[in-house]
């Protein structure tokens, strides 16, 4: 009559880059409405680049925090692998957004200028921080399991 309670499933250590990445994705997301109010600015300042630009950034950001995530599980050191994810996230958010954005005001000239106007700004810098902290911060947790 009385079943025996069931018992979760061990977790699975191949699921930590998919959930890291999930969160650094909605870190950056609180990062970006932070930055916002707190700047009183947009995360992309022109108005004609549409509602989808910036989440194409960011999720080319969430692909490369995964790549670097996959990869730091064989590492015996995450400082390596935590500046590349922050510096490729900062890359691939500026080829992304100036690629974007030139194709949406069909002007070559924006491949150069949004990357001259983006290349400082709080929102792409916060973003490859967070990167790379995710990365050192997985490395850490498999370390310790």
């Amino acid at each position: 009559m009385g079943d025996a309670p069931q018992l979760p499933p061990p977790p699975d250590p191949r699921m930590l880059p998919v959930l890291a990445t999930v969160t650094y994705a909605a870190a950056v997301i609180a990062l970006w409405g932070f930055l916002s109010l707190g700047l009183d600015a947009d995360a992309i300042a022109q108005r004609d680049a549409g509602p989808l630009l910036g989440p194409a950034m960011v999720l080319g950001a969430c692909v490369v925090t995964l790549l670097a995530l996959l990869k730091v599980r064989g590492r015996s050191a995450p400082t390596v692998a935590g500046l590349a994810a922050a510096a490729s996230v900062y890359v691939v958010m500026l080829i992304i957004g100036a690629v974007g954005y030139s194709l949406i005001r069909a002007d070559v000239s924006w491949l150069v200028l949004f990357i001259g106007a983006y290349a400082p700004s709080p929102f792409v810098l916060g973003a490859a921080l967070l990167s790379g902290i995710a990365v050192v911060a997985v490395w850490a947790a498999t370390r310790r399991a």
